[in-house]
């Protein structure tokens, strides 16, 4: 057998070889950018969140290791019933945190036409800034938190500033009035009783 052949064959072994063992050391992250602190996303069985974390000195955002996801297993009895209860078979159950409701302000914290910023618990207890702008349509409630990188939006003469990088928002609804921010404010439930202001997040 000549020199020529052998060579193909040892690269071609080499090659099946890499291609078998790369995939094992391959990124066990999320592939979607991590955008607010608290953002969650499940990847590959795992529950991971955003948080903030330093790089070099710098804050910046990114996913934490990841919760494995339980699964529920299906009780299993010797012998078969004749009869199955609704209950005797569980289905798996991925991990949920519900949204919670809470007291943001009074209403009269809001007069009209006016946007005014609020700090309270998120759903994963995290001390969360919010705005409230109350219009002739009633009331909008939105998530301070820029969809750029995680930094608390403030109240300004110009709009909804971002003091990281300077991405502008609309200070009646939260819209993109300049990058980098490529996603509009998010949006929270609100709802007005008895003079109080709720959110839901």
């Amino acid at each position: 057998m000549s020199l020529v052949p052998r060579r193909v064959l040892g690269l071609g072994f080499l090659y099946s070889l890499i291609t078998m063992v790369v995939p094992a050391f391959a990124a066990t992250k999320p592939s979607i950018k991590c955008r607010f602190v608290g953002q969650t996303t499940s990847y590959e069985g795992k529950l991971f969140t955003c948080v903030k974390v330093k790089v070099k000195g710098k804050s910046t955002l990114a996913w934490d290791s990841g919760k494995l996801i339980p699964i529920a297993k299906a009780s299993q009895s010797p012998t078969p019933t004749p009869s199955p209860s609704p209950s005797s078979s569980k289905t798996p159950e991925s991990v949920v945190v519900n949204k919670g409701e809470f007291q943001i302000a009074n209403s009269s914290e809001v007069p009209n036409n006016a946007t005014k910023s609020f700090t309270g618990k998120n759903r994963y207890g995290y001390e969360t800034t919010y705005f409230i702008v109350r219009n002739s349509n009633g009331l909008i409630g939105m998530n301070a938190t820029c969809t750029h990188n995680g930094c608390t939006v403030k109240i300004e003469n110009v709009g909804l500033l971002c003091p990281c990088h300077n991405a502008l928002f609309d200070i009646k609804n939260g819209d993109i009035l300049r990058g980098p921010a490529a996603h509009p404010l998010e949006r929270v439930s609100v709802r007005e009783a008895d003079g109080i202001i709720y959110i839901t997040d």
